[in-house]
């Protein structure tokens, strides 16, 4: 199995079974270091406060967490897999939300790593804190989605994030 099996973000057809979707839909790209959201739906941008299309990743979360999600990116597409994460985001204006993401790989016509992702707010909160516009708190749960290949330990994509990461240092 390789890389090549995953499909084209031309390839990528809004059909009326994903239609639905569309406002909690993101497009991430995977750089050197960093994370770019390509797109990001309006109902997200509404539930977040603001739109982040065009931001990286690391503008919310701490390097670690970029480290770690461009980890599970790369893992993604060398099996490749999907995986299902939930997360906490707070919003500047004092409101926290956790998130469930499911997100699935796409190849960029140049090659890039991306992924397609639904971004579901499954429950609202006070935030712990505020100030940011929008913070991204650490996973508190990953599980990966066999899409023929099987999948990978998180331990062992992370244990890459930590080796790539003390290399760089």
């Amino acid at each position: 199995k390789s890389e090549d099996e995953v499909p084209l973000r031309g390839d990528f057809r809004v059909t009326s079974e994903i239609a639905p979707l569309l406002p909690f839909l993101v497009i991430v790209e995977a750089l050197d270091g960093d994370i770019v959201f390509r797109l990001v739906g309006t109902g997200l941008a509404e539930h977040q406060g603001l739109d982040i299309t065009g931001r990286r990743y690391g503008e919310f979360g701490s390097p670690d967490q970029v480290n770690r999600a461009l980890a599970r990116i790369r893992a993604a597409h060398e099996l490749p897999c999907g995986f299902r994460t939930i997360h906490t985001e707070e919003y500047a204006r004092g409101i926290a939300s956790e998130v469930e993401v499911a997100a699935f790989p796409l190849r960029g016509d140049n090659g890039a790593r991306m992924l397609v992702m639904v971004v579901t707010p499954i429950g609202r909160g006070i935030a712990e804190r505020g100030g940011k516009a929008l913070y991204l708190k650490p996973l508190s749960r990953i599980g990966y989605i066999d899409l023929g290949n099987g999948v990978p330990e998180d331990e062992q994509v992370l244990a890459g994030a930590i080796g790539a990461a003390t290399a760089k240092g």
